[in-house]
């Protein structure tokens, strides 16, 4: 794939992830505000759970992306990857363990941030090994 495609195909990855993101926070604001206003109990989890579904997504333009990205770009959002994920796993232990000690226990919609977070750290970190 040339330089070119490749840029392309990293604008519409963009467009893409930016466009659920924003479905996302709109789908978290409604179902927050829907909840506000204690609907019946068959009702609540299914409007609570409703920023799911644009986050199903989410997984498929990744895997898209992955799949037209040369073998170098590949190789650094693995690395990015397994950071993010073996960061996450250390923090989220090290909290849980502190959490039999008192500590009181995180909110789980905090999990996929931090490891967002972690991952590009990861990219940073990967990138700057390949210049």
């Amino acid at each position: 794939m040339t330089d070119e495609c490749l840029k392309h195909e990293s604008r519409k990855y963009q467009v893409r992830i930016l466009c659920l993101m924003l479905l996302y926070t709109a789908t978290l604001f409604l179902s927050i505000r829907w909840l506000l206003h204690n609907p019946p109990a068959p009702w609540k989890y299914p409007i609570a759970a409703l920023p799911v579904l644009p986050a199903l997504f989410i997984p498929v333009a990744v895997a898209h992306f992955f799949r037209v990205m040369d073998e170098m770009q590949r190789r650094i959002q693995l690395e990015g990857l397994a950071f993010g994920f073996v960061a996450t796993a250390i923090l989220t232990l090290t909290y849980g363990f502190l959490g039999n000690a008192g500590l009181a226990q995180p909110n789980w919609v905090w999990v996929w941030p931090v490891m967002a977070a972690f991952w590009v750290i990861g990219l940073v970190i990967a990138h700057r090994r390949y210049r």
